[in-house]
């Protein structure tokens, strides 16, 4: 092996990134690391072992990149500098965030990078920031999260180690405002999302419009910020396309011009039809995914029930109850109902795990409030 062959691949990877190809860069980065260590040349293979660790992620295999990484940080630590070793330890903590890695000592972790960060930076930096963003929106405790996003912003340009994406920095700023509701503030952190060439940042904008459009209750608006994500979705990321699908579900459910939501005809039933998922999504998806499900089987109630639609993300238009003769479809409103509470059942499950793994209960909380409004409109039929 020689240096040119070595610079060869690199570039050949990067191409591969830059143009989206995250399989084949993910592959050509382990040949980089392969031929550097071959060389001898222990951080430049380290380098390219965290860079196709990344591209194993956004290739939809976490597995094949929590492997490298278990792999790098097992090796000796002194052959590797201060630098690379945060670098693996925060792409680690990543993956235990938002992957199935059995991980639990995140507070740990955290404090281990900014000492890291520190010795090598002297400052915490933006992405140490936005771990504990990260870790505090995962425990929904929103403003405090929200504070760290803002931290994490004013830091963007240094001191310290950076984030590889300012847009993902302003889309979570948006987002903990949209759920404390400061709908201006969400409005500016969403025009910060930049660059508009970039695709990642693209769709993060376009998810960032569902979510603003379904605060206002706009379900045209939301419909069209819906497609948005859809045309952005990377075809190597089959969970991306389910989240664009889980905005979908929320965009469709408010417009009434779609019709019955329980129908196998309702738009969104097509479209699950040819795109639920056959494996359990990504951790970081499952919750959100299950509880829209839920959400898909208490709109079918509702529309059974003779009830106009409603937004249950924010909930900011509340329900209202019907009479008893007001229902569209009186005889399928109980079978609708049982619908619902097993869907509320799987979506407890999934809450259950992800707040088990954070150490809080605002998932299971958000579980029992859906379930809440499907059994009131229950009570209106049964007595």
């Amino acid at each position: 092996m020689t240096e040119d062959e070595f610079d060869d691949l690199a570039d050949r990877a990067d191409e591969a990134r830059n143009a989206g190809d995250m399989w084949t860069a993910a592959l050509l980065y382990e040949q980089v690391r392969d031929t550097g260590l071959a060389l001898g040349w222990q951080a430049d293979s380290l380098w390219a072992l965290r860079l196709a660790a990344e591209c194993w992620v956004d290739a939809s295999e976490p597995d094949r990149s929590i492997q490298l990484l278990l792999d790098a940080l097992h090796q000796p630590g002194s052959g590797i500098d201060g630098t690379e070793q945060y670098w693996l330890h925060s792409l680690f903590l990543d993956h235990a965030m938002y992957y199935d890695v059995a991980v639990t000592d995140f507070e740990e972790r955290i404090e281990h990078l900014e000492t890291l960060a520190l010795s090598v930076w002297g400052h915490e930096g933006a992405k140490t920031l936005t771990h504990r963003g990260s870790l505090l929106s995962c425990r929904g405790q929103w403003q405090e999260a929200l504070v760290a996003a803002e931290r994490a912003w004013a830091h963007r340009d240094g001191p310290g180690p950076g984030v590889a994406s300012n847009s993902s920095l302003a889309a979570e700023a948006c987002l903990h405002s949209l759920k404390l509701g400061r709908r201006a503030d969400a409005e500016r952190w969403k025009d910060a999302i930049c660059p508009p060439d970039n695709a990642w940042a693209r769709w993060e904008l376009a998810s960032c419009q569902v979510e603003l459009a379904l605060f206002d209750n706009d379900a045209a608006a939301a419909r069209a910020a819906s497609r948005r994500t859809d045309a952005l979705c990377n075809a190597q990321q089959p969970d991306q396309f389910l989240a664009a699908t889980a905005d979908a579900i929320a965009a469709l459910l408010l417009d009434p011009a779609e019709g019955d939501p329980a129908s196998p005809s309702h738009l969104i039933r097509v479209r699950l039809a040819h795109e639920e998922p056959r494996r359990t999504p990504m951790f970081w998806l499952r919750f959100s995914w299950y509880s829209r499900l839920a959400a898909l089987e208490l709109a079918g109630v509702r529309h059974a029930a003779g009830m106009l639609p409603v937004d249950d993300s924010y909930y900011r238009r509340p329900q209202v109850l019907p009479r008893p003769e007001d229902a569209r479809l009186p005889g399928e409103i109980d079978q609708r109902l049982a619908a619902f509470e097993h869907a509320c059942d799987t979506a407890l499950k999934h809450a259950q795990e992800a707040d088990t793994r954070f150490g809080c209960s605002w998932r299971q909380e958000e579980v029992a409030q859906l379930r809440r409004r499907g059994r009131d409109i229950a009570a209106v039929f049964r007595g």
